[in-house]
Parts: C-alpha cells; sequence; structure tokens
C-alpha cells in the first residue's frame, strides 16, 4: 500500500490499518481471522502501530467501534483509549437493527 500516511502492521491471519493525518492517527480498521482470535494478536497489531505512529510524530490516536462489540471494546480499554463520543444508531445491522459507534482516543504524550 502506497497512501500517504496509511500504516499496516500484520501477522499471519490478523491486521491493523491506520492512517497519520498531522499529528493524529484514526485507527481504520482491526482484523483476525476466526483462528487467529483470542490469541493476542490484535493487541500486538495495536501496539505496534501506535508505536510506529508516535514515532513519526502521533500525538493521538482516534478509532471508532460497534457498542455491541465487547471483545474490541475490552481490547481498547485495556491499551488504556478513552471514550470521548457516540454516534447514535450508526451501524445498521441484519435486520434492520441499528447499533451506536463509539469514539475512542489514547493521547500518547
Amino acid at each position: 500500500m502506497t497512501q500517504p500516511g496509511v500504516h499496516v502492521s500484520a501477522v499471519h491471519g490478523c491486521f491493523a490499518m491506520g492512517r497519520l493525518v498531522l499529528d493524529e492517527v484514526e485507527i481504520l480498521v482491526v482484523a483476525c481471522a476466526v483462528e487467529a482470535q483470542r490469541q493476542g494478536l490484535a493487541r500486538q497489531m495495536m501496539l505496534a502501530l501506535i508505536e510506529a505512529s508516535a514515532v513519526l510524530g502521533a500525538r493521538s490516536v482516534f478509532l471508532e467501534v460497534a457498542a455491541d462489540n465487547a471483545p474490541a471494546l475490552g481490547l481498547y480499554r485495556s491499551l488504556e483509549f478513552e471514550h470521548v463520543g457516540r454516534r447514535k444508531r450508526y451501524y445498521q445491522r441484519r435486520g434492520g437493527t441499528k447499533c451506536d459507534a463509539l469514539i475512542f482516543r489514547n493521547l500518547l504524550t
């Protein structure tokens, strides 16, 4: 990937991708194949991405996550992200139900 400011951290079955703009990183996606889940790989990818971003001058990291994604919420809170916002009924689920998106931030400095 050759997009300016886009960084990817990956291992077999799991990756995290973020975009650095000025001094802020937005985590765009964190994904692990089912067989790679619950092994600490997402944590490893997040830490690598955050570290690389800090080296490049990032002072904060933002992300959004579905309010009903308990595993991701646990990961982000354990990495000291703080809940800073909510987008009501942001995600459309199968069957027509909607779920809020939670916005989290981690200050690196």
